[in-house]
């Protein structure tokens, strides 16, 4: 891979994502060229996928949850137990909950399981999280996914760190209040630690024949209430798109469906989902079937089927 990241304000690769190259070569003992910070061209070449317990500490408040989802394929039936330190609610990144509560219940749909346990929560700047994925098992199956329908109940988690416990309250009761007007059941359990580091966020989730998240992070200055109604709003919008799939749902899926035959609706093709593909492209040989943008249809066929 060459020109990795060239048109971003600091090109080339960042604790995170060489934290997930890293982690890809240990599990696969590969031959690797070009890992260190900055790096502008990767060269991978893959062994064999070991099975035992690997660690990773990222160093920084970088994302954990995209390095567990980066492995994830890779570890399906084989006995990995991945320990991972870092960032576990960031921003431009899913949270942890994203990934409990939307991310793998979407994966069961299509015959795959996971145990992710959250052990610490780690924000931005410190970070400082721990997460552990392991048992990633299953036999993916063809997943037809093209209608959330209605939504039968709202879920979510509202959690805070080391501040205090008011402010995760404060959060769910502003994203219930936009959520109940659907008539639906709102439930959203509150999460309020003593420990990790200092912060705060809120995931919800409408559930239905699909599922689609919406999320938002506590930030310095910004009222609980208006990170509880950025999530819930985020969610709502992709709702009325009419897809199956939330935006990064139906973004961070593209690799599976290439590899499994998928065809699914996502609620808005991203400049990151466009790239996501073209990058898929080039690696697999899979036919790739894309129409519209809000909402969008991708099916995947791998060559032969």
């Amino acid at each position: 891979m060459r020109n990795i990241r060239a048109k971003r304000k600091n090109p080339g690769l960042q604790h995170q994502h060489l934290s997930a190259v890293r982690v890809m070569k240990l599990l696969a003992k590969a031959k690797v060229r070009g890992d260190f910070l900055g790096s502008t061209e990767l060269e991978f070449v893959p062994g064999e996928v070991q099975e035992g317990n690997y660690s990773l500490d990222v160093g920084t408040a970088g994302s954990v949850v995209l390095i567990a989802m980066t492995a994830l394929p890779v570890i399906l039936n084989r006995n990995v137990r991945l320990t991972l330190r870092g960032g576990t609610d960031v921003p431009l990144s899913p949270p942890v909950d994203y990934m409990r509560l939307v991310y793998l219940p979407v994966l069961e749909k299509m015959g795959m399981r996971a145990e992710l346990r959250v052990s610490r929560r780690g924000h931005y700047p410190q970070g400082g999280g721990e997460i552990v994925l392991e048992n990633v098992r299953g036999n993916p199956t063809p997943l037809s996914l093209t209608e959330m329908g209605e939504a039968t109940k709202f879920v979510g988690v509202s959690h805070v760190s080391s501040l205090p416990g008011d402010i995760a309250r404060r959060q769910a009761d502003s994203a219930r209040r936009h959520l109940e007007k659907f008539g639906k059941p709102v439930h959203i359990e509150l999460e309020i630690d003593e420990v990790g580091s200092k912060g705060s966020g809120i995931v919800v989730v409408a559930v239905g024949d699909s599922l689609m998240g919406g999320s938002a992070l506590g930030e310095r200055g910004v009222m609980a209430e208006i990170v509880g109604e950025r999530a819930a709003e985020q969610l709502l919008q992709d709702m009325s798109s009419g897809g199956a799939l939330d935006r990064h749902m139906s973004d961070m899926l593209m690799v599976l469906c290439a590899l499994n035959n998928l065809r699914y609706t996502g609620a808005q093709l991203t400049e990151h989902a466009k790239t996501n593909l073209e990058v898929i492209r080039k690696f697999l040989n899979v036919n790739i079937t894309l129409r519209g943008e809000r909402p969008f249809f991708l099916e995947c066929k791998t060559e032969g089927t």
